[in-house]
């Protein structure tokens, strides 16, 4: 994830570019701040949006096309305040971590 430029790079093993997933924005699909990624074993990509941006996690497929987005800014159960990382266990459950948020 690019955290200034605002978007997902993707690039081959040996280095060479591919393309650019997401566009810059706070609309559902949009990315502003990302942080982190993973994967799931399907092959979406998960997102973190950090502070001052989304505060959320977005999902898109590797085309680049948006799927769906949880979380908002706060400090209730389901929202962040920075999330910073992500991981996913075997079964499937998303671990998000949030610098923000005590």
């Amino acid at each position: 994830a690019n955290y200034y430029g605002y978007c997902i790079s993707i690039f081959t093993l040996d280095g060479n570019y591919v393309k650019k997933v997401a566009t810059t924005g706070t609309g559902r699909g949009p990315l502003s701040r990302p942080i982190s990624l993973t994967i799931d074993m399907y092959g979406f990509i998960l997102v973190t949006e950090g502070n001052p941006g989304n505060n959320r996690v977005s999902i898109f497929r590797q085309d680049g096309a948006f799927i769906h987005c949880f979380g908002s800014k706060g400090s209730a159960n389901g929202q962040f305040s920075d999330p910073s990382g992500i991981a996913l266990s075997p079964n499937g459950t998303v671990y998000v971590s949030d610098r923000g948020n005590k």
